[in-house]
């Protein structure tokens, strides 16, 4: 009975993202917010990935942006220089970073926590030098320019409320796996390892093969974001694949809470949020720049990790939970009092 609680209340959920994303646009019609609620699906698809390792596998990366950028720089070059088909590309996009991602895990398999992330970020580092010096393949500091946009069955997606419903369906085939993952038997043995990778061992869950597997699986979603960021921008350069962009997400998932799936998702629309609100400030006051984000992204994560460890959306959903169970025990205190006056 549990078990069908807890699908039944994630596919409500999930038919109540789906209704809120086909009527966003309906009540909001400013191109600005649109474009911002599509780039916030795109980012909420590579946060996503990372929560689901930092969450479920207890693994921190800092290297999301570089599988982030491999996937839009492959989309970029067989499409653009070779005459592809985005959809073709798209397999690539997800194929090559899920490979860097196997070959990283099998080469590292014995680091974790603090030591994975500095690998990771080595990881990235190269990346982004990889992306700039790589002159003949990437076009180098400039970047690509004149990447197709996408079509189906002579329908082409271009910027707008199309590209921001094929960016949000996505992101709902995203979410859908992600949660079939978390409840069945491999999310129950990442969970183990996440509270006690020793103790996962010694009941012998093969805790290299679980955490290799969802580290190629988030490596694969970030390479869908830059499939899709790739084609909505047309144009791409190394600067949108930097350290800085894997810190953004990782203050996604810190802020909405790493051990959910919808915290990761709530986490980015939080961040893309204070982003607008950021712009708005800027055009009234002088010292407000870009950069100031930055300033507010280290003080969240900060504040997160003093205050709330374990995020924003964990923490909300236990102080609804707690609610209910007060409400439902005076409802049942209130029922045997009115009991014991008829008797």
């Amino acid at each position: 009975m549990k078990l069908r609680g807890v699908q039944q209340t994630t596919w409500m959920s999930v038919l109540a993202l789906a209704a809120l994303i086909v009527i966003f646009p309906l009540v909001v019609t400013q191109s600005f917010y649109l474009t911002q609620a599509t780039f916030a699906g795109i980012y909420a698809i590579a946060a996503i990935g990372l929560g689901l390792l930092m969450g479920y596998a207890g693994q921190i990366s800092l290297g999301q942006a570089a599988f982030y950028g491999v996937g839009a720089y492959t989309t970029a070059v067989l499409t653009t220089t070779l005459g592809w088909s985005p959809w073709i590309s798209l397999l690539f996009a997800l194929l090559i970073p899920g490979l860097l991602a196997f070959i990283m895990g099998y080469t590292m398999a014995r680091l974790s926590g603090y030591y994975l992330a500095m690998a990771t970020l080595a990881f990235g580092i190269i990346v982004h030098s990889l992306l700039v010096e790589w002159r003949g393949v990437t076009k180098g500091a400039s970047g690509f320019f004149g990447i197709p946009q996408i079509n189906l069955f002579g329908y082409t997606f271009t910027q707008g409320i199309s590209y921001y419903y094929l960016v949000w369906f996505f992101v709902v085939m995203v979410v859908i796996i992600s949660l079939n993952i978390v409840h069945s038997r491999v999310g129950r043995a990442l969970r183990s390892i996440h509270d006690s990778e020793i103790a996962s061992s010694a009941m012998g869950v093969n805790t290299g093969k679980y955490k290799m597997q969802i580290f190629i699986l988030s490596a694969m979603f970030a390479g869908l974001a830059g499939w899709l960021f790739a084609h909505m921008s047309y144009s791409i350069s190394p600067t949108s694949f930097t350290f800085d962009a894997s810190i953004i997400f990782l203050a996604m998932v810190v802020l909405g809470g790493s051990g959910s799936v919808w915290g990761a998702l709530i986490g980015t629309l939080l961040i893309q949020t204070l982003g607008i609100i950021v712009h708005a400030l800027g055009e009234q006051v002088s010292f407000i720049t870009s950069d100031f984000e930055h300033v507010l992204y280290g003080l969240i994560l900060m504040l997160v990790v003093i205050f709330v460890p374990r995020g924003l959306f964990p923490a909300a959903a236990d102080g609804v939970r707690t609610i209910s169970l007060k409400i439902r025990s005076r409802k049942v205190k209130k029922e045997k009092q009115s009991r014991l006056r008829g008797a």
